[in-house]
């Protein structure tokens, strides 16, 4: 997700904050300091208000960040890799490497975090019980967190594709069906149902109860459900056209190649000039020493370029990412959409190149795979 920060590390997983994080943090201390606390609570001091507003909304975001942990502890217990946990406007997001390997690793990776939630408000509700006698500020923060994390629990648990009840309802579907697309298909179409649904009562709170701000929030909300859904599903679409696929399926084995010492003139005028080539690799027999690409060249002056060697102006072998030609093709298209590889991808087999991989190269194979009916989740209806 772009637009981030990193604010730290857990357990090996990076924590990063969206910049609409702040207005998120800010509208809810805002929310609590004007309007929920005064109304539980009147008659404090203003200071005291917004002291327990800010403090609720940087507490309220910890608990979804405990939320997120739990997804991605129990992704990892089950061998799986966690990049990120972002915190974002509408709350927090996990980013877990590639997709569930059954339904019952879905299932659980995804009920987990509601889990947490509601065991969160079960404390925090039983905190309350012990101490409502006592600080009236503490014990309504504290009621506050324990109501918070109920209905976090509870909204994360409707089915409503991709929140975690959308996950865990698809999980379901799928155990029960056999067929993850099917399951996909139908957790999508019900996500964005809930989505218009979602809208359409924002619409009719605007116009009955004139409270705008709770509209528009239902609204945004809405909003991201139906699209996060009808996005997930096309590129579940899309992706699973790869399936079964490897790198050697969609590379290009007539790749260009240059001599490292060739110099970057000679490579412009009687090479880029007459094949319009973008990117060389360099090899010297079957040695791969490294890549050199349109831009490259073009950071060496050109006065410099005569005297220039390939060798100086490539990259290094050591520093070039290379894929095996039996590699999964969604390992190669996660390289370039997930960990910024780019433009290509040099295909090495026994320590010798054998082709080039571009991002284009497994977008034509998604594309041409759209073809076949196989590959499209939404099954036929049958009669």
């Amino acid at each position: 997700m772009s637009g981030t920060v990193r604010i730290g590390k857990l357990f090996g997983v990076d924590v990063r904050v969206h910049f609409s994080w702040v207005f998120i943090f800010a509208f809810m201390a805002f929310s609590l300091s004007n309007s929920y606390l005064p109304t539980v609570s009147p008659g404090w001091a203003i200071g005291q208000y917004w002291a327990i507003g800010f403090a609720g909304s940087a507490l309220l975001f910890l608990c979804v960040l405990v939320h997120e942990f739990s997804h991605s502890i129990e992704a990892i217990r089950r061998g799986r890799k966690v990049r990120s946990i972002t915190l974002f406007l509408l709350g927090g997001v996990s980013e877990i490497e590639g997709e569930s390997r059954s339904a019952g690793e879905e299932f659980w990776v995804s009920f987990v975090g509601p889990l947490t939630s509601l065991l969160l408000a079960l404390f925090f509700w039983l905190l309350y019980s012990n101490i409502r006698s006592g600080n009236e500020q503490l014990s309504a923060l504290v009621q506050y967190l324990a109501l918070v994390n109920l209905f976090i629990g509870l909204f994360n648990l409707v089915p409503a594709f991709p929140l975690d009840g959308g996950r865990v309802f698809r999980a379901v579907v799928w155990r029960a069906t056999g067929s993850e697309m099917r399951a996909m298909a139908i957790a999508s179409r019900i996500g964005s149902a809930f989505g218009a649904g979602f809208i359409g009562f924002g619409i009719f709170v605007m116009l009955v109860t004139d409270d705008v701000i709770t509209g528009v929030w239902l609204g945004i909300v809405g909003w991201f459900i139906r699209s996060s859904a009808s996005s997930a599903r096309d590129q579940y679409v899309a992706e699973s056209g790869l399936s079964g696929r490897q790198v050697r399926d969609a590379m290009r084995e007539d790749f260009p190649t240059v001599e490292p010492g060739t110099s970057v003139q000679v490579l412009l005028e009687q090479r880029v000039a007459k094949e319009f080539e973008r990117e060389y690799v360099v090899v010297l027999g079957d040695t791969l020493y490294g890549l050199v690409t349109a831009t490259d060249v073009s950071r060496v002056p050109p006065e410099a370029r005569v005297r220039t060697w390939v060798s100086e102006a490539m990259t290094r072998v050591s520093d070039l990412v290379t894929l095996a030609p039996d590699t999964p093709l969604k390992e190669g298209l996660d390289h370039f959409v997930r960990r910024g590889v780019g433009p290509v991808v040099v295909v090495v087999e026994n320590a010798r190149p054998v082709g080039l991989l571009s991002r284009q190269d497994i977008l034509r194979v998604m594309e041409v795979s759209q073809l076949f009916p196989e590959n499209d989740p939404e099954p036929p209806d049958s009669h």
